[in-house]
């Protein structure tokens, strides 16, 4: 039994010294030689026990939806968002198959589906309302705000269906500011597009009928924007924002899209001034699911795409929220995009989620100023409620859990040296000082044994083996990592029990160690900004307060197993919310990597991110190990548990990383399109024709054997990087500028393909202005999706061109001389070809001779010249079930002027 008398310093226990520690509990009568432990067996019975129990739980919150309402149902649920209904929506749309921008099926079936389906909406809405309907054919030209992947657009006649929702009495003169709801209804080539976007247009149609069959009409009216661009760079975002008569009346919009299908939709980006919109939305939603974590993630450019959010954002300066589907991500952009792959739970939960919302955000009154630097750090725990706070309260809160953290650990090593019998001051000090060291060397240790096991995996061919089962990864780089974690801290621990002589005063000694470690670990990312370090704050609170209250609790009584049940589950919030958002995040990434390119190793990132959630849920759980028997017999289990996945993966069909079926579909990428070169001379004659098989490369294991379906007539080639410093976009027919893509790319000679329109480009007039002056008027002919590659010779500058007030935005990847990549789109095809004129800045020195290098492609995506039933069914048979083989034809023609 503790004694009292061997803490009491000055007359006082040292619980009345500090507020947050306590040496009881950790001497006894015979001062620091307590070393009674926990048996093994019943110590990791009990601590797996716990995990499993706190791992069912945040799987039951991952996959919990509500049960639908069905259309013989909807009576008995007035105003609710009926599933079944919004289900109706997204199976007529999905039957008219791909919607490519430009095509029949994009641009007159869905149109004329839209239009039909918010017709009827109009015809039974309640006469409170007002419904107004447009169908906008803009035409215009996106020059991008900032440099990256963006890219210069010419696009003509795209496809929106507009309608806005109002009180009937509403007039130009009291119109209050109005909603945004946004959804692209066209697809990639060759999917159905049921979650990217089908799903979130079905979706909209209902929250439409609902409101308009509202007794009460909004405070605020409700635009919904059905685009039909947004797979061609967010073309139909733009033409709406820069063009449309209701543009300037939105004040906030919400958009809706997908890079997965099913499950729960996340709001992974707000802003700008987003406070008020998430606060509406933490306020309304019934199933909430949002996280800054998902916002920080998008921002750090690791999701390889964008939304339309950008283009309001950007270029309407509208502050918003962005809500997307991500689960099993593998067919995103792919076939398997169909209805069968979207619940009716997930519709029902989406547009009971977006009802709320749009209720409540146009039925209140909105903040007159709003600051576009105004932020709010917001998270949902587990799906059941959220919690958000201001910028402020997220630096006071920083600042006080670390002060406290601080404070706790130094008023506790203070008491514990000042009660040591060995009257040595500073004995405990230096042993938590150098648990804090120990726990830097087990992080290195743990990341660099993932480093080892990634190169193991790699030299074995062996990588993305976790890409159809994700929960391999624990076995594969988790174990090990936290082995290695373990035998050090194991290591230091032996020595610090033989220093300290109690097994109690070294688990104390530790866990402080680990606190200050964290403590410094949220100080860095405080210091950067990293506002999704709230995960972090919620452990660090637990540390602080859980051990403060188990100090209260055990004050004059042995540490026994209540005590250890108690510590584990002190810190059942943090981990309930680390396996959950874990969860979500390898969710997100490990489709991601089938599609994010050869030039990254995909097993190095999610090692990473599996080693950092597995050292943050053990940092408290390692110093229970020195009150455990035999502590060090666990290295042997997880040494077991990873040698026995290795295995497994190297040596057996487990290690395969794709897999076929209806369900669990999880394919390779391969993208393959049929290509026509032509070289033209300076006179207009052709100088070289040649054809083949260019293989695009979409994720780690890209390899020239993959065109061996095709059987091309030579060799395979990896594409010569060479080519791209003497002929624009390398010679190649790229579709969007992402040249690092092109040490991924194979070339094969192949039979030439047919091409019914091929792309044009005719120099019709040219003028002299001034005396370096000189502009070039071209007319362009082909398909509705054509790129034009503009690039001066050394020494001449292009100052103006007739398509926008703005310059296009240049691009150097591979050199010195500016090159710009404009893609041009239109969605009905004009009458005359389209006129562009150059002006160009030309040296005297130059005169005469050629100023202009110009290239286009063109890409046929749709209709009878897409060859549909000659090369993409070729690639459907000839390929492999577990491979996505997809493509089309395209032509490159190079032109000197």
């Amino acid at each position: 039994m503790f004694e009292e008398a061997n803490i009491r310093k000055r007359g006082k226990l040292a619980s009345d010294l500090t507020p947050f520690g306590s040496a009881v509990g950790m001497t006894d009568k015979n001062g620091y030689s307590q070393s009674w432990k926990f048996p093994l067996l019943p110590s990791l019975i009990s601590l797996a026990f716990g995990f499993i129990i706190l791992m069912g739980i945040s799987m039951l919150s991952d996959h919990r939806l509500p049960n639908p309402i069905l259309l013989k149902d909807s009576s008995s649920h007035p105003g609710a968002f009926v599933g079944e209904r919004a289900y109706k929506h997204l199976e007529r749309l999905t039957s008219i198959g791909p919607r490519v921008a430009g095509s029949y099926e994009n641009e007159i079936r869905a149109v004329d589906l839209l239009m039909r389906e918010i017709g009827f909406i109009k015809q039974f809405a309640h006469p409170a309302h007002k419904i107004t309907m447009d169908l906008q054919k803009p035409s215009g030209v996106m020059t991008p705000v900032a440099h990256g992947l963006d890219h210069n657009t010419i696009y003509h006649s795209l496809a929106n269906v507009i309608v806005k929702i109002e009180d009937k009495n509403s007039t130009d003169v009291n119109a209050e500011e109005a909603l945004l709801i946004n959804a692209h209804f066209d697809s990639v080539r060759g999917s159905p597009g049921a979650s990217d976007n089908g799903v979130s247009v079905a979706v909209a149609l209902e929250v439409l009928e609902v409101l308009s069959r509202g007794k009460e009409p909004t405070k605020h009216p409700v635009i919904f924007l059905f685009n039909g661009a947004e797979e061609k760079g967010m073309l139909g975002a733009h033409g709406f924002i820069t063009q449309h008569m209701w543009a300037k009346q939105i004040g906030a919009f919400v958009n809706l899209d997908a890079c997965g299908t099913g499950g729960r939709e996340i709001v992974f980006q707000a802003g700008p001034g987003n406070a008020w919109l998430i606060k509406a939305y933490a306020a309304a939603a019934p199933y909430p699911f949002a996280n800054i974590v998902g916002q920080e993630i998008f921002d750090a450019k690791l999701v390889p795409s964008d939304t339309d959010f950008k283009i309001f954002r950007d270029f309407g300066k509208i502050p918003g929220l962005d809500l997307a589907y991500f689960k099993n991500g593998y067919v995103y952009h792919t076939k398997y995009d169909d209805i069968q792959h979207v619940s009716l739970s997930s519709v029902q939960r989406a547009g009971d989620n977006l009802l709320a919302l749009v209720s409540n955000l146009a039925k209140s009154d909105w903040p007159s100023v709003r600051d576009s630097s105004d932020i709010i750090i917001f998270f949902d725990y587990l799906g059941l409620f959220m919690i958000t706070f201001s910028n402020l309260s997220w630096h006071l809160l920083n600042i006080t859990l670390i002060s406290l953290a601080f404070y706790q650990s130094i008023a506790w090593v203070t008491i514990q040296d000042a009660d040591s019998p060995s009257g040595r001051i500073g004995t405990v000090c230096k042993q938590v000082v150098f648990s804090c060291l120990t726990g830097v060397f087990q992080m290195l240790g743990a990341f660099f044994t993932a480093w080892l096991v990634v190169g193991v995996m790699t030299l074995t061919g062996s990588t993305m083996s976790w890409y159809s089962l994700p929960h391999v990864l624990m076995g594969l780089y988790g174990l090990p990592s936290l082995g290695m974690s373990l035998f050090l801290f194991l290591q230091v621990s032996a020595a610090q029990e033989r220093a300290l002589k109690s097994s109690f005063l070294v688990e104390r000694v530790q866990f402080e160690g680990a606190k200050l470690n964290l403590s410094l670990i949220v100080l860095l990312t405080y210091m950067y900004g990293i506002r999704s370090n709230v995960l972090l704050l919620l452990w660090l609170a637990s540390a602080i307060f859980g051990r403060w209250f188990l100090d209260k609790i055990y004050q004059r009584k042995r540490i026994d197993g209540g005590w250890l049940l108690l510590h584990f589950f002190s810190f059942a919030v943090p981990i309930l919310q680390t396996l959950y958002l874990s969860d979500s995040v390898i969710a997100l990434l490990v489709p991601i990597s089938g599609r994010n390119g050869i030039h990254t190793n995909p097993d190095l990132l999610v090692a990473m991110v599996t080693v950092a959630f597995g050292l943050v849920i053990t940092a408290f759980i390692f110093p229970l190990t020195s009150l455990i028997r035999h502590a060090r017999r666990i290295l042997y289990v997880l040494l077991a548990g990873h040698l026995l996945v290795a295995i497994g993966i190297i040596f057996t069909p487990l290690g395969f990383p794709y897999s076929a079926g209806l369900v669990e579909v999880k394919p390779q990428r391969v993208q393959i399109l049929h290509v026509e070169r032509t070289f033209y001379e300076s006179n207009g004659l052709v100088r070289r024709r040649e054809s083949g098989y260019w293989l695009f490369g979409w994720d780690h294991h890209i390899k020239p054997e993959l065109l061996a379906p095709l059987e091309p007539k030579e060799g395979v080639q990896l594409v010569d990087e060479s080519h791209c410093h003497t002929l624009p976009y390398c010679g190649l027919p790229y579709y969007f500028p992402s040249l690092k893509r092109i040490r991924s790319s194979y070339w094969a000679p192949a039979p030439q393909p047919l091409i019914y329109h091929p792309a044009k480009i005719q120099l019709i007039d040219q003028k002299l202005s001034g005396i370096d002056k000189r502009s070039l008027t071209f007319t362009l002919t082909g398909p509705d999706h054509m790129t034009l590659l503009i690039w001066p010779v050394k020494g001449v500058e292009l100052v103006a061109w007739s398509a926008s007030q703005e310059l296009p935005l240049p691009d150097s990847f591979y050199t010195e001389r500016p090159l710009y990549f404009v893609t041009y789109f239109y969605g009905v095809q004009p009458d005359v070809p389209y006129e562009l004129t150059v002006t160009l800045k030309v040296p005297p020195s130059l005169s005469g001779k050629q100023v202009l290098e110009m290239a286009v492609t063109s890409h046929i995506l749709h209709g009878h010249e897409s060859i549909e039933n000659e090369f993409a069914n070729t690639l459907k048979k000839k390929f492999p079930p577990w491979m996505y083989a997809h493509g089309w034809t395209a032509t490159y023609s190079h032109w000197f002027f």
